[in-house]
Order: C-alpha cells, then sequence, then structure tokens
C-alpha cells in the first residue's frame, strides 16, 4: 500500500523523511518520491496532485513502547522539530503527539495503550 501527498516542494521531503525520520527512498520518479516505511507500507510525495494540503489528513507513525516514542520525539527535537508534549488520549487508549513536515502536512507519531 502507498498513500500519496502532494508537496510543492520534493527536496525538504526528502530532507524530512530520509534524513530526519530515517526513511530509505523506494523509487525516485522525478515528479514523486516513494518512501518505505516498513516492508509493506509506503509513502509518496508528488508534485502533480491536487493544489492543496488538506487538514483532515493525517500520516500515522506507530511505536511499541513509551520509550520508543520519547525518543522518536527527542530525535525530531534535535532536528529542530517541535511538538507538544506526548499526550495520554483514553478514548483510544493512545499516548501520542503531532508535528507538521515541511509541506505542512500532519503527523502523529502514537503508541497503543494495552488495557
Amino acid at each position: 500500500m502507498i498513500h500519496f501527498y502532494r508537496v510543492a516542494d520534493l527536496e525538504k521531503q526528502r530532507t524530512f523523511y530520509q534524513t530526519v525520520l530515517g526513511l530509505s527512498v523506494y523509487k525516485d520518479q522525478g515528479q514523486c518520491l516513494i518512501f518505505n516505511v516498513n516492508d509493506q507500507a509506503k509513502i509518496g510525495f508528488c508534485t502533480h496532485h491536487p493544489r492543496t494540503v488538506k487538514d483532515d489528513t493525517c500520516i500515522t507513525f506507530v511505536f511499541e513502547t513509551l520509550e520508543a516514542l520519547k525518543a522518536i520525539q527527542d530525535h525530531l527535537q534535535r532536528h529542530g522539530v517541535s511538538s507538544e508534549p506526548i499526550e495520554h488520549n483514553e478514548t483510544f487508549k493512545i499516548r501520542h503527539f503531532f508535528v507538521r513536515d515541511p509541506a505542512q502536512h500532519l503527523l502523529e507519531f502514537q503508541m497503543f495503550i494495552e488495557s
């Protein structure tokens, strides 16, 4: 599965997703840049998709432990990406925080809380 999102600057996306988040490039198609998220999931950014970034889209990365969630938050902060504190959401039984990527897509970093 690949989820595609529109961006104006592929190089800013490349820097953020490859250098900051550590994702590897699956395919560079010139107008589209696709990254491996894991063995099955991919995320792509294209310059030719619809012209606006919608606020109803959220890209979520899931972590197994609170330590891993805190580690990615610290890693992002070391790269100049600010976030709110990790929140506990009882409704969905998660802990999470949000940031924006260079194209202003909303990114959520979360872990599920075992009941």
